[in-house]
């Protein structure tokens, strides 16, 4: 069996959450506690400017994730989806086909055991080599990722950028991705980071403040 072909266990979404609760938490920041608490490896392919400004407080106990999911997406126009070991958050505003490049495929995708953020760095330098094939290749530095949070060895070909971030962030169910462009970008690298790569490794609801997000007119409160 190739590397990075293991079949993952489904996720099941029946299983009841004993107790779960935010306070005027923005959307991502309160998927990702959820995702977090409950180790669901999510995919946040959609973002606008609700999913920051957006303020949810729940405290619900004996839910099922799928109850509490939908409290949570439900209010700020979104809806989720189970893709296979995955929980994917999106909006019926989402671009589809070759109108997104989270639709463009790779090749061949191979690393060794990495950081989560070395995997997706390296998903980064691909895309970019799919887009720009008679380039000579892109420089810079990247966060080295925390050695606590691992994914691979992978060997994947032909593969979507969805579902290669997807096989990143569920391997061990310590992580998830979320886009950082506006939702009528996504057919382009604007060049500032395409989606980000999020460990599971917060004691408070901040994540959100790790995304590059421009171009959603967001106040000055609610920027990352």
């Amino acid at each position: 069996m190739a590397l990075g072909h293991q079949p993952l266990a489904v996720l099941n979404l029946d299983r009841r959450v004993s107790h779960f609760a935010v306070q005027h938490a923005n959307l991502i920041n309160a998927l990702l506690m959820l995702g977090q608490q409950e180790h669901i490896p999510l995919a946040i392919e959609y973002i606008d400017k609700k999913a920051f400004e957006s303020r949810i407080s729940l405290d619900v106990r004996n839910a099922s994730l799928q109850q509490v999911l939908t409290a949570i997406t439900r209010p700020a126009g979104y809806y989720w989806m189970l893709s296979g070991s995955v929980v994917t958050v999106t909006h019926s505003g989402a671009l589809t086909g070759v109108a997104n490049l989270l639709n463009a495929r790779i090749p061949r995708f191979t690393i060794p055991e990495s950081t989560l953020q070395h995997a997706s760095m390296v998903l980064a330098v691909n895309l970019y080599s799919v887009l720009n094939p008679h380039s000579g290749g892109i420089a810079g530095d990247y966060p080295r990722g925390n050695r606590q949070y691992l994914s691979g060895p992978f060997d994947l070909k032909d593969r979507t950028v969805r579902e290669i971030l997807n096989r990143i962030v569920s391997q061990h169910r310590n992580g998830a991705w979320v886009v950082q462009q506006p939702p009528w970008t996504m057919g382009e690298d604007l060049g500032y980071g395409f989606w980000t790569v999020i460990e599971y490794d917060r004691t408070d609801s901040t994540y959100s403040n790790r995304l590059q997000v421009r171009g959603l007119g967001l106040s000055s409160r609610n920027r990352p």
